[in-house]
């Protein structure tokens, strides 16, 4: 059976759990109706009126919630099921994160496939190896580096060297110079930084089929209110999602896609948003892809409890 992203995007939505199904009404369209088990995914951005049962639903099945900040304003949230009964490994890995040595190592792996993957990224962009080359040296320099602090410097280095070689390798017309965000200031930044979040929903999504604790994480230090697990078993995905972007451009949306205003920064339209939403689906969605977020999420994760 296939499986769906649900988008609900429209304030005048009234959304609720009929048997096993969920029911879309809006004022003057169709009525919808979407089986849960066909749900891959769900995606809310601004307030449709959703109720009690379907959450609850989601929420016993696992099925990834992204709740998207109006505009751009705020940090997004994730809905998903609580935690799972493993206590064993839960236990385990709030171990390790007092363990300096198995953090370092952690972190040493998780920065090296993010930068190697984003060595990949810039030789698809440019067919010329010689441009990755600063970022496959930052990637050699992550494995002798003995702390935190020097780990985040090389990676900060890559990251700048990345991105301004993407500003040089897309059309002039995109206006990327970089990355910003919080407000987003151009098209390509919009799309990164939504792109980051709803696979930051398959991230958890797949920490909580694995058992373990979204906020005690190795590379990002562990806050209150942070997913910090979610956010490092993000980064390796982080290269995969670029590239889904940057193919985007000039094929599935075009600059006119977006609307920019001074406190909201650059965001898709409406236009732009059923694009996005449909190739974000076909992509994740596919029979053929056998690298999908998901997939790749949880093969990270079960390799990370290799270290614990």
């Amino acid at each position: 059976m296939s499986e769906l992203t649900v988008i609900l995007d429209q304030k005048d939505m009234v959304v609720t759990l009929d048997s096993d199904t969920v029911r879309v009404d809006r004022p003057g369209c169709q009525l919808q109706r979407i089986p849960i088990n066909m749900i891959s995914r769900l995606i809310v951005k601004g307030n449709p009126m959703v109720s009690c049962g379907v959450w609850r639903a989601l929420a016993e099945k696992n099925i990834p919630v992204t709740l998207l900040p109006l505009r751009g304003k705020g940090s997004a949230a994730y809905v998903g099921s609580g935690l799972s009964m493993s206590v064993e490994k839960r236990t385990a890995q709030h171990k390790a994160i007092h363990e300096e040595k198995t953090v370092l190592a952690i972190s040493r792996w998780l920065l090296s496939l993010k930068l190697k993957g984003q060595e990949s990224v810039l030789e698809k962009l440019s067919d010329n190896s010689d441009v990755s080359e600063p970022v496959r040296k930052y990637r050699a320099d992550i494995q002798k580096a003995d702390n935190r602090n020097s780990l985040m410097g090389y990676e900060g280095s890559a990251a700048s060297h990345y991105f301004k070689m993407i500003s040089t390798l897309i059309p002039g017309e995109w206006k990327f110079k970089g990355r910003n965000r919080r407000p987003p200031k151009d098209p390509v930044n919009a799309l990164l930084s939504l792109s980051y979040t709803i696979a930051g929903g398959e991230v958890s999504r797949a920490i909580q089929d694995t058992g373990l604790d979204p906020a005690a994480g190795f590379l990002h230090i562990s806050q209150n209110g942070r997913e910090s697990l979610m956010l490092d078993v993000l980064e390796p995905l982080r290269p995969k999602t670029d590239w889904f972007v940057f193919q985007l451009l000039g094929k599935n949306v075009s600059p006119k896609d977006f609307t920019t205003g001074k406190k909201d920064g650059c965001f898709l339209n409406k236009k732009g948003r059923k694009a996005y939403y449909a190739a974000w689906s076909a992509w994740q969605e596919a029979d053929e892809n056998d690298n999908s977020l998901k997939k790749f999420a949880k093969e990270i994760i079960n390799e990370m409890v290799r270290y614990f």
